[in-house]
């Protein structure tokens, strides 16, 4: 049957000789696309590449049209493939943020209790942290995170001007950063748990 194929009239764009390609090349692609895919995304699959190859006949000439064919397929069934794995990855991250978040969100008394146990750890080790530092510089950090004081109030309770406040803020960032720096790791692999 293929020789009935006339490649040079499916370049000159001859529908009837496009027709007969068709239909000699459908089936074939059709049991190779199924090979890889399902059949419905195998059909998609085998008139992209029949669309291609019309819209771009003149420039195509290959040695051996139905191995030429086969390829363009075969590569176009793994790409799907592999899009589908991207895809799907995606999906199951999505599933698990959304069940993190739902698992947070939940109001049940046994999760607020289990934050409130959490929260207080956390704030006792920082705490001790916070207990590392100069006195002036501790106090400064307390009021403004334990406290949520402006630098300006800051600097009125503790009668020193607002630069020297944010300066012993800044110092004390810097050393809860390093001090601490075991602690933020833990929260961070608990966070990133799949």
């Amino acid at each position: 049957m293929e020789a009935k194929i006339d490649i040079e009239r499916i370049r000159k764009g001859d529908h009837v000789a496009f027709k007969t390609f068709f239909e000699c090349f459908y089936p074939k692609l059709m049991a190779l696309a199924c090979r890889f895919v399902d059949e419905q995304v195998a059909k998609d699959l085998v008139q992209e590449v029949f669309a291609s190859y019309w819209e771009q006949k003149k420039m195509i000439q290959p040695d051996n049209i139905q191995s030429f064919l086969f390829k363009w397929l075969q590569n176009s069934c793994l790409n799907h493939i592999k899009h589908q794995m991207v895809v799907d990855e995606y999906e199951s991250r999505v599933r698990i943020a959304e069940a993190r978040i739902a698992f947070l969100g939940e109001t049940s008394d046994a999760n607020e209790v289990l934050k409130s146990v959490i929260n207080q750890d956390l704030r006792d080790i920082i705490e001790l942290s916070v207990n590392k530092l100069p006195p002036k510089c501790a106090q400064a950090f307390r009021l403004a995170y334990f406290h949520d004081i402006s630098h300006k109030e800051i600097a009125e309770i503790m009668g020193i001007s607002s630069r020297t406040v944010e300066g012993h803020i800044r110092q004390a960032l810097i050393f809860l950063r390093e001090d601490l720096k075991g602690l933020f790791m833990l929260i961070f692999m608990l966070c990133n748990i799949n």
